[in-house]
């Protein structure tokens, strides 16, 4: 089944009407396609990426992200993602992605997919840190996007060690590159 097809599926099924607060989780539920196979006969780790990006589209159309950052221009991007395979899905198996996010800073966000299999096992994890942009002012800070959908928004959570310190090893490699 093709991205276009599963993303029109969540929208039109799973997401609408259903609103969350910016610090809820969501839950997207899914089957696994052929399509989504390796030749190991296994979802493959890229595919892994696509399904939490559904899920992250779930939770910003869920949280008014969406509809707030269409209204102001502000594109998203991920700047990077990282992903931890645990289990392996296997074909027509029943899966749900969960996602929330995890805190913010002056310029990204970080959100966490979890995939959990048909049994409600950890079968991957997928975090990723990301921002929304405008042409006109560059990055915009994800305070501004979230205090955008009207909630009420004081400071984000604290960061678990690990993706703080992820986060300083990307910030090195790309004082690194520059």
């Amino acid at each position: 089944m093709s991205l276009f097809l599963r993303l029109f599926l969540v929208l039109l099924f799973q997401s609408r009407g259903k609103s969350a607060g910016v610090l809820d989780s969501t839950v997207v539920h899914s089957r696994v396609m052929p399509n989504d196979l390796d030749l190991n006969r296994h979802v493959n780790n890229g595919r892994v990426f696509t399904f939490a990006d559904l899920g992250r589209m779930d939770w910003f159309t869920r949280t008014g992200c969406l509809r707030a950052a269409l209204k102001h221009g502000w594109l998203p991007i991920i700047g990077d993602a990282t992903g931890r395979f645990i289990k392996q899905l296997t074909v027509f198996e029943r899966f749900s992605v969960e996602s929330r996010m995890l805190g913010w800073g002056a310029k990204w966000a970080f959100m966490e997919h979890r995939i959990l299999n048909g049994r409600g096992e950890l079968a991957g994890v997928v975090v990723i840190r990301g921002m929304f942009w405008s042409r006109q002012q560059g990055a915009i800070e994800p305070r501004r996007l979230l205090e955008a959908t009207g909630q009420s928004i004081s400071t984000s959570p604290e960061l678990p060690l690990w993706v703080r310190t992820w986060a300083e090893s990307l910030e090195q490699l790309s004082a690194a590159r520059r």
